[in-house]
């Protein structure tokens, strides 16, 4: 019989009981922020506990225990040379993660194994300076010392699982979790192609997506003093700016974003074109963002990239309206805006004779002053 094997392959993992001494949070977790990565056991609990809003679910678990029913996924912290080509249903793997010496590290549950952690531990909650946690009973404490877990035998295993659980499916991360996970996967080795089939993005196109805008963020750190935080908050923001085609030409970027290369995604005649761009997405820390809403990038900033004079205007003054104004050229513009002046001045016309009020007169007295000087203007033959 072949020897098949896949992510789901075989009988369906078993939950094993596992104290939660012997469970360990997952430092390259892409949901942790980038500074946290690779922290210590402690540091990943403050983290958690300040970003990841445990309170309520510390409120749940005191109150109702752990539900089996969501078990934690987990893979050996240390696995030995000698299984790891083991059939990961044999009894000897089964006997493996069952010992009392098999560490753990999970990979899906943080936030529910950070969570019973605290709750068990009144000394680190002070440590970490976390007030107003509920007491447990003994029966809860009990329940939370065990946690269920489903072990895979290496990480590799479960990238479809948190693929289709995370990118892919309902309980979606995060736009930048989201990029950084995929960008984890190609440095172990997968390329964009196998990624996109692990995680079963059937589009295609939103895998390369989110990798060329993790990378082109990426570049912005390396070549700038920027803070890339709000971003990083924001990503999606810039997800939808490089789906734009006039935005791709305004960055030197190829049509087809498989066609980036992701050591340098932007070439260096157009960084500072980078550089404007994410700012007026996210401002840089000296120059507010101007754009404030998703739909601006389309409306509005797509539009006004494919002219260099509105280019100019929106850098020189960050007036988006009025960079997008000029998206035609600054004398379409200007038709434009006399072309409307008429037509409030033609409506003013109807009704004046009933309103020969001071007030009137004097705004139409400030009108006549601004024909004279643009007529004094547009009919100078000085250049």
């Amino acid at each position: 019989m072949t020897d098949v094997r896949f992510s789901g392959y075989g009988r369906k993992r078993p939950q094993v009981n596992k104290p939660v001494s012997l469970l360990h949070l997952d430092s390259q977790n892409p949901r942790l922020p980038e500074e946290a990565q690779g922290k210590s056991e402690e540091e990943l609990l403050n983290v958690l506990y300040k970003e990841f809003y445990l309170d309520e679910l510390a409120d749940s678990m005191a109150e109702n225990g752990y539900f089996d029913a969501e078990p934690l996924v987990a893979v050996p912290h240390k696995l030995p040379s000698e299984l790891e080509d083991i059939d990961p249903n044999s009894k000897e793997f089964q006997d493996f993660i069952n010992r009392n010496s098999t560490e753990l590290i999970v990979v899906e549950g943080n936030r529910r194994l950070a969570t019973a952690r605290l709750l068990l531990d009144l000394e680190l909650r002070e440590k970490l300076r976390i007030k107003h946690w509920p007491s447990l009973s003994e029966q809860v404490a009990d329940d939370l010392r065990i946690l269920p877990v489903i072990v895979y035998l290496r990480r590799s295993e479960v990238t479809p699982y948190l693929g289709v659980r995370h990118i892919m499916g309902i309980q979606k991360w995060d736009s930048y979790a989201k990029a950084r996970y995929i960008v984890q996967l190609t440095e172990s080795g997968l390329s964009i192609k196998q990624v996109q089939e692990q995680i079963g993005d059937k589009q295609r196109g939103s895998t390369t997506q989110s990798y060329v805008a993790y990378k082109l963020l990426e570049q912005v750190e390396n070549e700038f003093d920027f803070d890339t935080r709000r971003a990083k908050r924001d990503f999606s923001l810039l997800l939808l700016a490089i789906g734009q085609g006039n935005i791709k030409r305004f960055l030197g970027l190829p049509r087809r974003l498989a066609e980036v290369n992701p050591d340098e995604p932007v070439a260096t005649e157009n960084l500072d074109d980078l550089r404007v761009l994410v700012t007026w997405i996210f401002g840089d820390g000296k120059k507010e963002r101007v754009i404030t809403d998703s739909r601006l990038i389309t409306n509005r900033l797509s539009h006004i990239v494919n002219s260099a004079e509105a280019v100019s205007y929106l850098e020189r003054t960050g007036d988006l309206e009025g960079a997008y104004e000029r998206t035609d050229g600054e004398e379409k513009m200007l038709l434009k805006y006399l072309s409307t002046a008429n037509l409030k001045l033609e409506g003013a016309l109807g009704v004046a004779h009933r309103h020969k009020t001071p007030e009137v007169i004097s705004e139409a007295e400030k009108c006549e002053q601004t024909i004279k000087a643009l007529l004094k203007i547009v009919r100078s033959t000085d250049d």
